[in-house]
């Protein structure tokens, strides 16, 4: 049997550890940060971890809701293909920081890029 991403990335726990990780990237990028100001992090950051979760085990839906209609309010701000670039480099930069193995972050960057179209409203 075929693992999932979620398996060979190491499980829910590394999934945890690298939402925590990311967030602390994507503050630090002067493209992404001005979305997050008045947010709660925490409450971001298990967002983020429900979708990373349901998009890396192969489920069919994703209970949490619908990214477009989460992202809408974003898109009207300017949230656009630069900012799905920034945050695909922040995800990219968090697994090599936890050593993931570059086929591994190949394959999470290209499960995220499946979802841009959504995620811009487009």
């Amino acid at each position: 049997m075929t693992q999932t991403l979620l398996e060979r990335l190491g499980g829910e726990e590394v999934i945890l550890k690298m939402t925590h990780f990311l967030y602390v990237n994507v503050l630090r990028d002067e493209k992404l940060s001005p979305y997050f100001e008045g947010i709660n992090i925490e409450r971001q950051t298990h967002k983020m971890y429900a979708f990373l979760t349901y998009l890396f085990s192969d489920q069919t839906s994703y209970k949490d809701g619908d990214l477009r209609e989460a992202h809408k309010q974003l898109v009207k701000q300017g949230l656009n293909d630069t900012h799905v670039d920034a945050t695909l480099e922040c995800v990219c930069s968090t697994l090599k920081e936890m050593n993931v193995n570059n086929n591994i972050i190949g394959e999470v960057a290209q499960k995220i890029n499946l979802h841009r179209d959504e995620l811009l409203n487009r």
